[in-house]
């Protein structure tokens, strides 16, 4: 199923030539036959341009955000990462699902896309929105100047679905201390920490909502530029990582970072992460995953 419109999704200032997008690739959406659709182009209450495409109930949004998200929660926004190298996530939430793709040649521009994804057809319409961000997203990089993103074809959603651990396995590879792990013996674990530029792992205790913040979840951004349009506090504390070497953390390293995040640099200059842990235990016990899970992530970076 696809659907063609001349300035659908919020290009009015391109080129009528340039204006006329797709929606491709639908696994999920309108009933088949004779609904009609009904395409809305027009600007959000932050003036981002925005197109509504209906089909009686259904319906979908795509936003092109022309200023920085710098949003409260950000760390919230996603769940599982698009892949194959693309900056960007998708979230289950209820019964639709929301995504978000950062576009590099387009300064902190993000497109955003909202549409129905009830847990039965949860990877479809994770499918439907991966294809969106993508195709809304290139279009909007050709303007920019830029190199558009490759399409890999397919997504892989396997990590939508938590994963029980055997006992004494560690969740997402962070090994929690005693005191922790002794009081949540049966996690189940939901995402991993990966090489693309966007990453989150959650450990889930037994009755935790799948995808709530679980006992800890951890956000990790590649690119500085990312965590800019994402986030309202930027770094709130920088960390040097040094191979072979525990990580030098002091104690207002360890303090929860609301909205902003903790830089891992290497101590060479090279390679930096940007982490954002939340757990849900005292200021203590947040102390030591957010340790275990810097460590973990450090770990990763290979620092020479």
């Amino acid at each position: 199923m696809s659907v063609v419109g001349d300035g659908a999704l919020g290009f009015r200032a391109a080129p009528g030539r340039d204006r006329r997008m797709a929606l491709t690739g639908f696994d999920t959406g309108p009933p088949p036959g004779d609904t009609s659709w009904e395409v809305a182009e027009g600007e959000d209450q932050w003036g981002d341009a925005e197109c509504t495409v209906t089909a009686g109930d259904w319906r979908l949004t795509a936003t092109v955000m022309k200023t920085p998200l710098k949003a409260h929660l950000w760390w919230r926004l996603g769940i599982v990462p698009l892949g194959h190298g693309l900056p960007g996530m998708i979230r289950p939430s209820g019964d639709r699902i929301d995504g978000w793709l950062y576009l590099p040649p387009c300064g902190n521009e993000l497109v955003n896309v909202n549409l129905p994804g009830a847990a039965s057809e949860r990877r479809g319409a994770a499918d439907s929105a991966a294809k969106i961000l993508l195709a809304v997203g290139n279009a909007k990089i050709v303007r920019c100047g830029g190199e558009p993103f490759p399409d890999p074809g397919t997504f892989d959603w396997s990590g939508m679905e938590a994963v029980h651990l055997a006992p004494g396995e560690s969740p997402c590879g962070v090994e929690l201390p005693a005191t922790v792990r002794k009081k949540n013996s049966d996690l189940a674990q939901l995402g991993a920490f990966g090489a693309g530029p966007v990453a989150r792992c959650t450990a889930l205790r037994e009755g935790d909502d799948e995808h709530g913040l679980g006992l800890f979840s951890a956000v990790v951004l590649h690119d500085e530029a990312i965590l800019n349009a994402l986030s309202p506090d930027g770094v709130r504390a920088t960390v040097r990582v040094s191979p072979g070497k525990p990580l030098d953390l002091m104690r207002e390293d360890l303090r929860y970072d609301g909205d902003a995040a903790t830089r891992l640099v290497c101590g060479d200059g090279g390679a930096a992460r940007f982490v954002h842990v939340f757990a849900a235990d005292s200021d203590a016990e947040y102390a030591a995953i957010k340790r275990a899970v810097l460590t973990k992530v450090a770990g990763d970076m290979e620092c020479r």
